[in-house]
């Protein structure tokens, strides 16, 4: 009887050390995936820092300088506050929570300056473009160490090794493309439509017959849409067909892989063609990418020549058939309306001497760009400087700096920060 105890008590005993040691795996675990995530915000916010301090330089107007220090002083803060949070030892980075603290003090005190008046000098731009260079090196420095964080304990600096930590993505799709999309949809336009009316405008969108259509779960909201899907030659494609005017809301394909037979301008071409038969009128790609055998871009409308960036869509191409698979036109049924005064007050010349000299002007175009409260007509300027390409907007009614944008180059294509 007491060796039956004895056992019993040993398997209790061993079966709560098991779970003890179960337990303090997946603690460490969290720890290691919590100090992961901070490196990787880190060295984005690093990154965030030195595009800014970049668009500084070609900054014009108050306005903008400030609002720009004023964000990289945030970020300086964020980086100085999660290099503290990481397990790693003082002499590791109290150079780097130095540095940082002193760009956030510098982007401070620079902002104020400015706000009162003062303009930027040849050893502000020189002090900038020095931060610039070891915000990059620091970035790359911290991306490119081997940090292994399932020991909770300090991490010396002698530990460091070679880079597994992946540069996080700072891009978003292409300009502008995060813009309005709530409030009253001013694109949709028509009488209301019913479901088997939608089913025609569904097979016609998809490029098959009203036969191969199903239907699908409709959706509600300020764009209310009957839902179908198609099978097509590129697989099944869902699609979403506005229940006013029976316009294309989406379309989207369940799988998108495909062979690389066409040419890009090929792809583009056809997407054009595309969008112009689906009834959208005139529109131009103003941003393109490749991925998985899809050409993927962004089409904005055009009114008067002048290139409207609220009223996109985005379209993928299988660059194996040459069709249209996928589409989001929401921002477009939400922004696209007949715009009344597209004259510019400013002309193109006297917009361009609003621009720094280190720019390298390109091309030039007049176009519409999103604004939190409404929208800018603007002459859009693309150029180069230090090697990046960059998108500069002047206001074409009041010749004020507008918007910059960098535009990054990656395997897929470009994008803009």
């Amino acid at each position: 009887m007491r060796k039956v105890l004895m056992s019993g008590l040993f398997a209790l005993l061993l079966a709560a050390v098991v779970g003890l040691i179960i337990q303090n795996s997946r603690l460490h675990a969290q720890i290691a995936n919590q100090n992961q995530r901070e490196v990787a915000d880190v060295v984005a916010a690093m990154a965030d820092i030195e595009v800014n301090l970049a668009k500084l330089l070609l900054a014009s107007g108050a306005p903008q300088s400030i609002s720009l220090l004023g964000e990289t002083a945030i970020l300086a803060q964020h980086v100085e506050s999660g290099l503290a949070r990481l397990p790693i030892g003082a002499e590791t980075t109290s150079e780097a929570m130095k540095f940082a603290g002193q760009i956030g003090q510098y982007s401070l005190t620079l902002a104020e300056e400015i706000s009162g008046g003062r303009v930027l000098t040849g050893d502000d731009e020189q002090q900038l473009a020095g931060m610039m260079t070891a915000c990059r090196a620091l970035g790359e420095q911290i991306a490119g160490e081997k940090l292994d964080f399932r020991n909770t304990k300090k991490i010396a600096a002698d530990s460091w090794g070679e880079s597994v930590i992946p540069y996080p993505s700072l891009i978003f799709d292409g300009p502008f493309s995060d813009g309005r999309t709530e409030g009253v949809p001013k694109g949709l336009s028509g009488e209301r439509v019913t479901r088997e009316q939608a089913r025609q405008r569904a097979a016609r969108f998809a490029g098959v017959e009203p036969e191969q259509v199903q239907d699908a779960a409709d959706s509600g909201g300020a764009m209310e849409a009957f839902g179908f899907t198609a099978d097509t030659r590129n697989g099944r494609l869902s699609v979403q067909v506005t229940g006013q005017g029976g316009h294309l809301l989406w379309m989207m394909p369940e799988q998108a892989m495909f062979a690389e037979t066409l040419e890009v301008e090929e792809c583009l071409s056809r997407a054009k063609a595309y969008l112009a038969d689906a009834g959208f009128g005139e529109m131009e790609p103003c941003f393109v990418q490749q991925y998985n055998g899809m050409v993927v871009a962004n089409f904005a409308a055009v009114q008067e020549g002048v290139l409207l960036y609220p009223d996109q869509i985005k379209v993928q191409v299988s660059r194996d058939t040459g069709d249209v698979v996928g589409a989001e036109c929401s921002m477009y049924m939400m922004n696209h309306t007949t715009r009344k005064d597209l004259t510019p007050r400013v002309k193109e010349e006297e917009a361009q001497q609003m621009l720094s000299d280190r720019l390298i002007v390109e091309s030039v175009r007049l176009c519409i760009i999103p604004q939190e409260s409404g929208e800018r007509l603007c002459w859009g300027f693309e150029g180069t400087f230090g090697g990046a390409k960059y998108w500069m907007f002047v206001d074409a009614g009041t010749g004020e700096a507008a918007e910059i944008l960098r535009v990054v180059e990656t395997p897929d294509g470009e994008t803009a920060v």
